[in-house]
């Protein structure tokens, strides 16, 4: 091989290099604000069973409640442990850092109704 001659080599990434790159994008795909509204049932809650509304089929980051009244209205995101109540008349946002919202849990106490609105957010 004369001195002029440039010999080209090729380096194949390492596998794990590459997986390592794929988390990374799917992390900031996942953690990423896209900003889309999706509109979800605005059901009148009663205390005959609790309201379930399923949205695994587009899991969201966030939701936004408005309790329409009359009465309280208690709500659970996914099968935390935790209800949260939401008065009347109060709304608030439930925001995660991922798309993890995939049910929402709503009840009101024995003898009362009130009716909620909801936007998701994915």
């Amino acid at each position: 091989m004369s001195k002029e001659e440039v010999v080209e080599e090729r380096v194949e990434p390492a596998p794990l290099s590459i997986a390592l790159l794929y988390k990374i994008l799917r992390h900031l795909e996942e953690t990423t604000l896209e900003g889309i509204d999706v509109p979800l049932p605005e059901p009148t809650v009663t205390s005959v069973k609790p309201e379930i509304i399923d949205v695994a089929h587009v899991p969201l980051r966030s939701v936004y409640f408005f309790n329409k009244g009359p009465n309280t209205v208690y709500y659970r995101v996914n099968d935390d442990a935790t209800e949260i109540p939401l008065e009347d008349k109060e709304n608030i946002t439930v925001k995660r850092p991922k798309r993890t919202i995939v049910k929402i849990t709503l009840r009101v106490n024995v003898g009362e109704t009130a009716t909620v609105k909801m936007i998701g957010q994915y």
